[in-house]
């Protein structure tokens, strides 16, 4: 076997080990950081999130830094995970954008926090304006780095694409009075209506995040920002303490289900 081959089997090899040895310190470090523990997967989590609009951006893709842990709330525990997700149009090479009024798209890999909540809710998206508003095409430096999009660009074919608006969201902004910035697309805005004065317009004022979006759907609240992902452990902390902070708003403005599931409101 020529020697040039074998180095070249033994580079490939050590910047596998190198890589994995790199993702599992970050996975660590973001545990660490923001209280929870490292994760396998994504398992554990209700088939919901691939309903949602982030998954419809993203089209599926693969996770990692995946830290996952209960953490005590005032109104109750919450189930919580945060990861990265490569979206599967970065690894074709692509983009999407929400069609919604105004659309928006989101960055090829994106920091996401998952939290499972004690209550139940209809599709309800909330959207800080920011730099995913601006649907801006990968740059020159990113489509240089990526093998596919470069293949994609010498081949004539399309960067971005309009993504599936999920069933349950109308396309024009809900007529509802949020915070500065802020917007909602919702079929039930009177649930809106409802939640904001009691707790979630002040969890939305607090996480002022700019490019922030808040997914509600069934038990889960998901929150991410749209156009990048996060970098370092505390960075990945601070998002978690963000999406912390909408969920103690949800939690304080609806009622929580009794052990059959049913909203103790309407029992």
């Amino acid at each position: 076997m020529p020697w040039s081959l074998v180095a070249g089997l033994v580079a490939g090899a050590a910047f596998l080990a190198g890589r994995s040895l790199f993702r599992k310190q970050s996975q660590e470090s973001a545990a660490h950081a923001s209280g929870l523990e490292p994760a396998g997967d994504l398992s554990h989590l209700p088939v919901t999130l691939q309903h949602t609009a982030l998954w419809a951006l993203a089209d599926g893709g693969f996770e990692r830094r995946v830290v996952h842990g209960r953490l005590a709330r005032e109104a109750g525990d919450v189930d919580v995970t945060a990861f990265d997700l490569e979206t599967l149009r970065e690894h074709r090479g692509e983009w999407a954008w929400l069609p919604l009024d105004p659309p928006f798209r989101i960055g090829g890999v994106v920091s996401v926090v998952v939290c499972e909540v004690e209550r139940e809710f209809p599709h309800v998206l909330l959207k800080r304006a920011g730099r995913g508003d601006e649907m801006i095409d990968d740059n020159r430096i990113e489509r240089l780095g990526s093998l596919t999009k470069n293949v994609r660009d010498r081949l004539g074919m399309a960067r971005s694409y309009e993504s599936e608006l999920p069933k349950d969201l109308p396309k024009e902004p809900a007529a509802v009075t949020l915070p500065d910035h802020w917007r909602a697309y919702t079929a039930a805005p009177d649930l809106v209506e409802t939640l904001l004065p009691a707790g979630l317009r002040d969890a939305l004022d607090r996480a002022s995040r700019r490019d922030l979006v808040v997914e509600l759907l069934g038990r889960l609240v998901v929150v991410y920002p749209a156009a990048r992902d996060v970098v370092g452990s505390d960075a990945f902390a601070d998002l978690t303490t963000t999406a912390l902070i909408v969920v103690d708003g949800v939690l304080a403005s609806s009622a929580p289900l009794t052990p059959r599931g049913v909203d103790v409101t309407t029992s």
